[in-house]
Parts: C-alpha cells; sequence; structure tokens
C-alpha cells in the first residue's frame, strides 16, 4: 500500500475467459464501491515497436511500416460485463463532456472566423486569434477523450499474448473476490 495516496501498489491478473459477468466481481475495480452498471469493451496489450523512430522511420512508408507492425503484435480481449460504480461513471461522464465542450467549441470558433472573415470581406487579428485557439481546443480534446476510455478508467489491459488480463493497483475488495476466479493475489 502507498503511504502518500492509501492506493494499492500491485498488479492483479486473471484469465482472459473470466471477463464475464457471471465471473467478474460485484464491486468497482478502482473503488471497490458496489457496481451500478456492467459495460463491455476491449482491451488492447501494451507493445513496443522495435526498430528506430528516427532511422528509416522519418518518411511516410516507415510510419505505416511501425504501425503494420503494431497491428500485427498487439492482442485484443473482449470484455463482457466490467462493474462500474458511480464514481466511475461520472468520472467518464466529466472527461467525456470535457472533450465534447473543446471540440465542438473549438470547431464553432473556427466557423466563426471563417464566417467573420468572409462576412467583413477584412482580415482581422481576431479572426486568426479565433482560427487558430479553434483548431488548438480541437486538438487538445484528445486529451480528456483518452483519458475519459474504460481501460484507463478502470486500470486495466490485455497481457502481452491475450491471454491474461492485468489490472494496475485495483481496489483490494476487488482483488479479493477476484482471486476466488483464477485471479492473483497481488503483487
Amino acid at each position: 500500500m502507498d503511504e502518500a495516496s492509501g492506493t494499492p501498489e500491485a498488479t492483479v491478473e486473471f484469465p482472459a475467459e473470466a471477463c464475464t459477468p457471471e465471473r467478474l466481481p460485484g464491486v468497482c475495480s478502482r473503488h471497490g464501491a458496489p457496481c451500478t452498471r456492467r459495460i463491455d469493451f476491449a482491451l488492447q496489450s501494451r507493445v513496443e515497436v522495435s526498430g528506430s523512430r528516427v532511422l528509416g522511420g522519418g518518411n511516410v512508408l516507415g510510419l505505416f511500416g511501425r504501425f503494420g507492425e503494431r497491428a500485427r503484435r498487439v492482442a485484443v480481449v473482449g470484455v463482457r460485463g466490467w462493474p462500474l460504480c458511480r464514481r466511475c461513471r461520472a468520472m467518464r461522464l466529466r472527461w467525456f463532456g470535457t472533450a465534447q465542450v473543446l471540440f465542438w467549441g473549438g470547431l464553432l470558433a473556427v466557423l466563426g472566423g471563417v464566417l467573420g472573415r468572409v462576412v467583413t470581406g477584412q482580415t482581422a487579428a481576431a479572426f486568426g486569434v479565433s482560427l487558430l485557439g479553434g483548431f488548438a481546443a480541437m486538438l487538445l480534446a484528445a486529451v480528456p477523450f483518452s483519458l475519459g476510455g474504460v481501460p484507463r478508467v478502470v486500470r486495466a489491459r490485455a497481457a502481452g499474448d491475450g491471454t491474461r488480463v492485468l489490472v494496475d493497483r485495483p481496489h483490494p475488495e476487488f482483488a479479493a473476490r477476484l482471486s476466488r476466479w483464477g485471479g492473483t493475489d497481488p503483487r
């Protein structure tokens, strides 16, 4: 247990076949609170692509080669019925709401800048600021969108070979209930 934050410093592993509503605990993996909703999603493994990003990868062909290698090596595990508590659902809604505001607000700012330029027929600094600010907001929307994704919220990922699911820093209640179904004790 981490003394500063009070959270476990462990990873729990369990078989990918155990990712069904009948075998997953009825408590949240992050907070240990009772499940208010079960969701289905896919987990990906983390893979390291070999080779240098600079040498031989500085062009489009090198980039697509790396994408192809990553696609061949990544393992995907389908998860059915993962438990989410009220706090996790609220966290996802906040992150996705922030992403929506940034993206659509940025798009409106870009359209407003273009429309203002066309209607007035003048080039003003305000139109440029609107265009650049809107474009930046649309790009920044990817950050909260990523943070609100299910794997990041529940702190889960697939093992490299796709046969096991790993949960980083699970709540002790989740880990205890999961150990009945073949999960390892936190290490």
